[in-house]
């Protein structure tokens, strides 16, 4: 794998997945929106190809892009990821025609591999360790659409005999993921030393660190076997509460927490744990930084950030 494709490199998962690819000694060709607002950081290491594209656009530019010789394109482009727009239907339809043409794209250039990132949204309530056997069952729009795109374009991969690998991802954290999840909404609420409020936190999960995260996809495209499905994660299975008791403790431990205050949503508990076995066997991926580690480098940051807003 010498030069590869990634659609959506202005994203969390694709700028660090450039920059590791990048360090790998990789020549990579990064798509962003036309207008994106990171596609200026993007240009700062000057080994990136960029190149803006609106991939809802059915007819693309194959020129910008040199045919016959890129290896792997991941597709990571997206709309609609954070979770208060994750039932946006609007949003998400639109992730359907866009990925569709990614693959046209890929199939236009003489593209061999794709991997897909899905996502854990996507089996919430399957009630196992994550695999490749696992049973889809989505709660919102952006998991349904995530595994339907599986099927869609697993199908039109083995109709151009494009290699077509499926990766599942855990509960993915970084200093420079802003959303409205549990982690930053836990991280910012103590450093402002308010109270969060939960759940009583019962379900299991699974976080892996960005640097994981993208190590694995990494190996994923350089020996990942045909038409695979991996799911990555860290490996742990751990309630979410003891991981909102690693930051309370790395933060300040004498700060409160308000566990149990907030009710279930359904009678339902959510869940992500996984299963590393296949991705393990055929790759040799080792996730290498606990969730200690890997969370005080959040805080760190969000704290140096609150205080450079204070002055």
């Amino acid at each position: 794998m010498n030069q590869v494709l990634i659609t959506g490199a202005d994203g969390l998962i694709g700028r660090h997945l450039a920059e590791k690819l990048l360090s790998e000694g990789k020549e990579v060709y990064g798509v962003v929106s036309p207008g994106s607002a990171a596609r200026e950081d993007l240009r700062r290491p000057v080994q990136i190809h960029l190149r803006e594209m609106d991939l809802n656009e059915a007819e693309q530019d194959v020129s910008a892009f040199p045919a016959g010789e890129i290896d792997v394109m991941y597709h990571l482009a997206w709309t609609g990821v954070k979770p208060e727009d994750r039932d946006n239907f609007d949003l998400q339809m639109k992730n359907v025609n866009m990925t569709m043409n990614s693959i046209a794209l890929a199939a236009a250039l003489g593209i061999r591999r794709i991997v897909f990132p899905g996502s854990a949204n996507s089996y919430l309530y399957c009630g196992q360790p994550l695999d490749r056997n696992a049973t889809p069952s989505p709660s919102d729009a952006y998991g349904a659409v995530k595994i339907a795109l599986k099927y869609l374009c697993g199908a039109y991969a083995r109709k151009y005999d494009i290699d077509f690998i499926y990766t599942v991802l855990s509960g993915v954290y970084a200093p420079d993921r802003c959303d409205n999840n549990v982690i930053s909404y836990t991280v910012n609420k103590l450093l402002r030393g308010e109270r969060p409020v939960y759940t009583k936190l019962e379900q299991l999960w699974d976080y892996i660190y960005i640097d994981d995260a993208v190590e694995a996809l990494s190996l994923v495209g350089e020996k990942g076997k045909k038409n695979a499905v991996y799911v990555i994660g860290h490996g742990n299975r751990w309630e979410l509460r003891r991981y909102i008791e690693i930051i309370h403790h790395a933060i300040d431990g004498s700060l409160p927490l308000g566990i149990g205050e907030l009710p279930y949503k359904g009678d339902r508990k959510p869940g992500i744990c996984v299963d590393l076995t296949d991705l393990q066997r055929d790759t040799g991926f080792v996730p290498r930084i606990s969730f200690e580690d890997g969370i005080a480098r959040v805080i760190e940051k969000a704290r140096s950030e609150l205080e450079s807003s204070r002055q």
